[in-house]
């Protein structure tokens, strides 16, 4: 039987770890779907494009070829054959993403690209919109979240593990301020599914809330 796990949930809040260790569980490929709307950003910023004029973004997004690259249970995502993941995991391409998924037509179209991923199955999800938007018809549906303070500090330690110079403040600031566009914009906003299971990741280590996950994916699915 297809395997197919949907995890949603703010920045921040372990989805990538977690997301990745089931995958390796269940062997199957675990995919980020955020890592679209980075490198579409990526493709906007690239050509000097402001990531809110939504005509420009339209019309890149419309032309760009997406294809995908299997590795140690991670589906890595390509742009126009290109696939940029050393350069899209920044504040700048961050912020970026946030406005440019914001952007409606262009949502629509790298959703449907998402879509035919989940239909295929053998998967583990991981974005904002899965669970109600993009497969909603899975049976396992999982909704990460934490306090916007504990991911401020997760992130911070994060980047200063990276060789960077991260200021707190700003952290926190982009953090609450993405929660809000991504929450409140028109298309798939950032919400749980009905029946997703809901965990706080704000005071559990990665080991607990992934045998939270498992217990619940092991016993509801397959």
């Amino acid at each position: 039987m297809s395997k197919l796990i949907a995890i949603d949930g703010p920045a921040g809040v372990g989805k990538s770890s977690v997301g990745k260790a089931l995958a390796k569980k269940f062997e199957i490929n675990f995919f980020s779907t955020g890592e679209m709307y980075r490198c579409l950003a990526w493709k906007v910023l690239e050509q000097g494009i402001d990531p809110q004029d939504e005509k420009a973004v339209l019309e890149i997004a419309q032309k760009v070829k997406w294809t995908y690259q299997a590795q140690d249970n991670v589906l890595k995502v390509y742009i126009d054959g290109i696939c940029p993941l050393d350069k899209i995991h920044n504040e700048e391409v961050g912020r970026a993403a946030s406005k440019v998924s914001a952007i409606p037509a262009a949502r629509i179209l790298i959703m449907d690209e998402q879509k035919k991923l989940a239909h295929l199955g053998n998967i583990v999800l991981e974005g904002r919109d899965i669970g109600t938007q993009i497969a909603p018809f899975s049976k396992v549906k999982i909704y990460l979240t934490a306090s916007a303070k504990a991911r401020a500090d997760r992130r911070v330690k994060q980047l200063k593990e990276a060789g960077q110079n991260p200021v707190y403040e700003e952290i926190l600031a982009s953090i609450i301020s993405r929660d809000e566009r991504d929450s409140n914009r028109k298309i798939a906003p950032l919400k749980p599914a009905e029946d997703a299971l809901i965990i706080d990741t704000s005071d559990l280590t990665l080991e607990e809330v992934i045998n939270k996950v498992l217990e619940v994916a092991t016993k509801n699915v397959w």
